[in-house]
């Protein structure tokens, strides 16, 4: 397979352990202005969002980390047991004996050996832990923490959907796009899909792609081997979890809908729903995870597929599975107050996302005076300007206008027109903005990694839907509904028109919501490292925009995150204060409460610390 060319930022350098702990060197005078925080300053402990809040149940991420340096009684000259044991430089030991000197006198929270993963469940953040205590790197200890959310949230993701991963490697200064999002069936057609109230779960299903593309990143980055991070995964399922409230409250939802056999034995046997609490076994699906790749996507498995699918009115077949690839690209990225924001390219809508801080990036909003009503106007405004524009992507190998969008939403001029055209009290959204191609909401599952390889990966993985097409493989393979993210004939999402360059074709890969981000310095490649994923749609990218925004302005960059629950509907936490609702309700702008319940969840290296956090996201009305 062909890899496009990497991303490198614009001076390189090699960070070792001592340089991202070493404040002489973060401080050259080459460098621009602004961004440096003083080590003098517990940078952990000024980020505002505790780690009380994080996903993975864990407030102490960093206390879990042994030593990793064991006395030996073998020869370590032996070629043989080197390839067994985990080998570790003598220019990382030295940087660790600096770093454990800083803690002592300095008495920061430091890199830990081990790195720090977050993920959706606590089991799956557990079991990614543990791969890099036992010598997996970043990417292997994602994998296996991705593979198990698609285990015990069964109906936010798994093997039977898709997903996109970002890694990008510190020493390197590079980063690469793996894109396992899934692709229509070769065999469908537009008229298979105009009665979109009757449309047979089959036709739902397009070609999952989750598995071949964590077995490419594992190839290009892993360490271990794929049978032991695989195993691990297929552990959790053949030995049971405890069913969780999400995905319990998922089961209630679809009880009374028709649901094939295979899936009544499992989520509600006897025709009891399960309920929170509950002890779940999977063993078909831990079987199907250590059978191979090979049968999954050319033997007995992807036959079972095409026949679920099948028998459901579906045209999957085994050629459009055996021929499945994943693409491995260079992100889409965008200067920010001196750092570079990267986002996967189309068909994901990660370009909005940095067209909307272009544009807030414009409004220059910590130079100026602004009331914080204000600022949130000019954030509700930027998103729906960012909303509008996202409405022209897609696959570009279908569209050729896909890259002439782009362009214009990575463009600083661009921005800074849309900026002009907003009105500076009330709602004026520019022409077009009432079309919006983003779902309200993604059910997708979460890893970040930042491990002691000084490897960032944020992956998002998702089945499209809730249970996906809710049909599910013998084995225990729920299949996606990845055709249901096209813009279908004499449909709309919701109160949204649908954008006719977007209709299903085969092959083609639907714009998506998932978007998991990274950002590094844009001058140098020591400093301050964030990778952050969302469950994806207009609500995760909204709170991200503000996430980044504020993350990474010059007044907030020494003192952590601020945030404020802002949507471009506008939808706001019950906690907001009542006199900015009605502000905005004077504006005219059209608002609703939300209760909080979903996170966005991230990772945050600077200098001589790192720390996990996770920001609460409205997740529906009251």
């Amino acid at each position: 397979m062909d890899v496009s060319p990497k991303t490198k930022l614009n001076k390189q350098s090699v960070c070792s352990y001592k340089s991202l702990n070493d404040s002489s060197q973060l401080a050259d005078s080459s460098l621009p202005s602004g961004v440096i925080c003083d080590l003098n300053q517990n940078y952990g402990e000024r980020i505002q969002i505790p780690l009380k809040y994080l996903a993975s149940g864990s407030p102490v991420l960093l206390d879990q980390c042994p030593p990793s340096i064991k006395e030996m009684d073998e020869d370590p000259s032996s070629q043989d047991l080197l390839r067994a044991i985990c080998a570790i430089p003598i220019i990382l030991a030295f940087g660790v004996t600096f770093a454990l000197i800083l803690h002592l006198y300095l008495g920061h929270t430091l890199v830990p050996e081990t790195g720090v993963l977050v993920s959706d469940h606590e089991h799956c953040t557990a079991l990614g832990q543990k791969v890099l205590r036992d010598c997996g790197n970043s990417v292997d200890a994602a994998i296996a923490a991705a593979l198990c959310l698609g285990i015990v949230h069964p109906h936010v993701s798994g093997i039977g959907g898709g997903g996109v991963m970002l890694v990008h490697d510190i020493h390197e200064n590079e980063t690469m796009v793996i894109n396992f999002q899934g692709i229509a069936p070769k065999a469908l057609t537009e008229e298979m899909l105009q009665n979109v109230l009757e449309l047979k779960a089959g036709l739902q299903v397009g070609v999952p792609g989750m598995l071949r593309g964590l077995h490419h990143a594992h190839y290009l980055y892993g360490s271990l081997l794929w049978e032991d991070v695989v195993t691990r995964a297929a552990a959790v399922a053949r030995e049971g979890f405890n069913v969780s409230v999400s995905l319990a409250e998922a089961i209630s939802k679809v009880k009374g809908e028709q649901l094939s056999q295979h899936f009544r034995d499992v989520f509600l046997p006897g025709g009891r729903a399960l309920q929170p609490g509950d002890f779940l076994k999977t063993p078909g699906l831990a079987e199907v995870l250590e059978a191979g790749l090979s049968k999954f996507y050319d033997g007995n498995l992807s036959q079972e597929i095409v026949d679920e699918v099948r028998v459901n009115g579906g045209v999957l077949s085994r050629e459009d599975i055996r021929n499945y690839s994943i693409e491995v690209e260079r992100p889409v990225e965008g200067l920010y107050n001196e750092f570079l924001i990267q986002v996967p390219p189309p068909p994901s809508a990660g370009a909005a996302l940095l067209s909307a801080v272009n544009i807030l990036e414009s409004f220059h909003l910590n130079e100026n005076n602004y009331t914080e009503n204000q600022t949130h106007h000019w954030i509700t405004e930027a998103l729906k300007a960012a909303l509008a524009m996202a409405s022209g992507l897609g696959d570009s190998k279908y569209n050729s206008s896909v890259t002439e969008q782009l362009s214009d939403m990575l463009s600083k001029s661009h921005a800074d027109g849309l900026r002009q055209r907003i009105n500076y009290s009330y709602p004026s959204p520019p022409e077009g903005s009432s079309v919006h191609s983003l779902q309200a909401e993604l059910p997708a599952g979460q890893v970040v990694v930042m491990g002691p390889d000084d490897l960032v990966v944020s992956v998002a993985s998702s089945l499209s839907r809730p249970f996906g097409s809710r049909l599910m493989t013998p084995s225990g393979v729920i299949l996606n509904s990845l055709i249901l993210l096209f813009s279908l004939p004499n449909a709309t999402r919701g109160q949204l028109q649908t954008n006719q360059g977007e209709m299903a074709q085969p092959g083609k890969r639907p714009l998506s919501s998932l978007m998991p981000t990274v950002v590094v310095p844009a001058w140098h490649p020591c400093g301050l490292h964030m990778a952050l994923s969302s469950k994806g749609g207009q609500r995760s990218f909204s709170a991200v925009t503000q996430v980044l925004s504020s993350g990474l302005s010059h007044q907030n960059e020494c003192g952590g995150f601020s945030l404020e629950e802002v949507h471009p509907q506008i939808l706001v936490d019950p906690e907001f204060l009542e006199e900015s609702v009605q502000f905005w309700n004077e504006s005219g702008h059209v608002f609703q409460r939300m209760k909080t319940h979903s996170v966005v969840l991230g990772i945050l290296r600077k200098n001589n610390s790192i720390q996990a956090i996770a920001i609460p996201l409205s997740d529906g009305p009251l």
